[in-house]
């Protein structure tokens, strides 16, 4: 059992060179597929502990820069930010231990590497322990085996069924790849193995024919010229009092050197660190300056909202993306805007606040009593174009951006704050997801970060142009908007709740392989 745990561990860990920055996307199949042989047939507990040990190995590789969030920023001695990560790791890593817990405890209904289990059974239920991890405490949805295949021809099937529906699609390749491996070396029945082996390629191979499909046309009669700023403002001193006046000018500049006509110039997630209330001169100042040159500027800015919930007077905290620079003149409140909805544990908000409030004081990270903005909202518009806007994490939920967004869109829009990550995977591994989201709605996306990695992606998932992490730059480029529909812009996971439906249809008619 020993050398078993070890190989758990090893097939959870691998798993991390298949994402970005590395992007050798067979060895998520290795390490999937590795997983399944292992639990496959062993008893509850044993697959209980291997699913626990594969989950330590994955999240421990695939996660470790938090440690830099909580160590350097949280201001924490080394070992608590070990301490910290390492429950942070155990409890992600229950949901692949409930998987296997799951695919044992259906035993009765399908024996063990049957194609019942493999391929039938098992990718239902690791879309539910899925679901389960993006979606308890407001869910941690990162690493996601979908993004892992952004280099592999499965990627034309982001188009069709998104994340989800890769993920799933992912996970009956795996279990194709496991029932044909047993059929070849453990059984004599070799000859049910070949036509798993067939299966397994078509879905492979077939999305090839699907690269040249345009789901989505580009628009050459209409351009937008982007100036995306890149401030590179240290996140040790982003906050201080201090650094607020060199942050306020530095912007300032970086704006200023580069306003011209039609100029759309985006700012990153909380450029402006204090309340939109309190920066009311300089807001206005940059709201002119942008309009006497026909620009207009996206400001991330903390909106710090008073109002009254019956005699007591409450108080409101809103990570948004405001718009200066519009015909109108700027005036507070103004509702082209944008306010996070999907707020991030510990970071934005305390979830279970009478419990976990010692430790988001511990953290002491600013701005940890927010309120999310409402679900749905309508897109930002600037000089006539409309963008789909998420703030940071929020560009990883599909389902979230597919509800805002709208058949007249022209643009994805994201801004970003990833300097809490330091020089680590976490913001290559956060581009590679926002790419994921440009291929799914067919429209090319803006990323605009405080210090990286700031880039601009096509309609169809690639990086046409970014800026080198850590230096105070602006990324210029004209891009066309497109238009159309990709069928998952179209119908959302309906197809994937359809192909999940088929599978649990099969599961009362499929005869039973031995």
């Amino acid at each position: 059992m020993l050398k078993q745990i070890l190989y758990s561990l090893v097939f959870g860990a691998i798993a991390v060179f298949s994402y970005a920055p590395f992007h050798i996307w067979p060895l998520a199949f290795v390490s999937f597929a590795g997983l399944l042989w292992l639990i496959a047939n062993k008893s509850k507990k044993q697959a209980l502990v291997l699913g626990l040990c594969w989950g330590i190995g994955y999240f421990s590789a695939g996660i470790h820069w938090i440690y830099f969030s909580i160590k350097q920023y949280g201001e924490l001695p080394s070992f608590i930010a070990v301490i910290i990560l390492g429950f942070l790791v155990l409890y992600l890593s229950l949901f692949p231990m409930l998987f296997a817990f799951l695919i044992r405890s259906a035993d009765r209904v399908a024996k063990p590497f049957t194609f019942k289990q493999l391929v039938l059974i098992m990718p239902i239920v690791w879309q539910i322990t899925e679901f389960l991890r993006g979606y308890i405490l407001t869910g941690f949805a990162w690493l996601q085996f979908g993004y892992s295949q952004l280099d592999s021809p499965l990627r034309n099937y982001f188009p069709i069924v998104g994340i989800d529906g890769l993920n799933l699609i992912f996970t009956i390749l795996c279990g194709l790849l496991v029932f044909s491996l047993h059929k070849l070396i453990k059984t004599v029945q070799k000859w049910h193995a070949f036509g798993a082996i067939i299966a397994l390629l078509v879905i492979l191979i077939a999305p090839t024919s699907l690269k040249n499909i345009q789901w989505t046309t580009i628009d050459n009669q209409r351009s937008a010229n982007f100036v995306l700023v890149q401030a590179n403002i240290a996140q040790s001193i982003r906050w201080s009092s201090e650094q607020l006046n060199n942050t306020l000018l530095t912007y300032a500049k970086l704006t200023e050197d580069n306003l011209d006509k039609n100029k759309i110039i985006i700012w990153s997630e909380a450029s402006i660190t204090d309340y939109e209330l309190n920066q009311q001169p300089y807001l206005q100042y940059i709201d002119n300056q942008a309009r006497a040159n026909d620009s207009e500027v996206a400001v991330g800015i903390i909106d710090y909202r008073f109002s009254h919930f019956g005699n007591s007077p409450t108080s409101e905290v809103y990570n948004s993306l405001i718009v200066l620079g519009e015909p109108k003149p700027y005036q507070y409140p103004t509702t082209n805007r944008y306010q996070k909805h999907h707020l991030v544990p510990f970071g934005e908000f305390t979830p279970l606040e009478s419990v976990l409030q010692p430790l988001t004081n511990m953290l002491d990270i600013p701005m940890s009593s927010m309120q999310p903005g409402g679900v749905n909202q309508p897109p930002l518009t600037m000089k006539g174009f409309k963008f789909t806007t998420a703030i940071c994490y929020e560009i990883i939920l599909s389902d979230l951006m597919w509800q805002n967004f709208t058949p007249d869109t022209d643009f994805l829009l994201t801004v970003s704050n990833d300097a809490w990550f330091g020089d680590s995977i976490g913001p290559k591994q956060h581009l590679q997801m926002a790419q994921a989201r440009a291929l799914e709605f067919g429209r090319p996306l803006i990323r605009s970060t405080n210090n990286g990695i700031t880039a601009i992606i096509d309609h169809k998932g690639n990086i046409i142009k970014q800026l080198p992490q850590f230096k105070t730059d602006v990324l210029i480029d004209t891009i066309s908007p497109t238009t159309g529909l990709t069928p998952y812009a179209k119908w959302g996971n309906k197809l994937y709740f359809l192909i999940i439906s088929l599978m649990l249809i099969s599961l009362f008619i499929k005869k039973r392989h031995n």
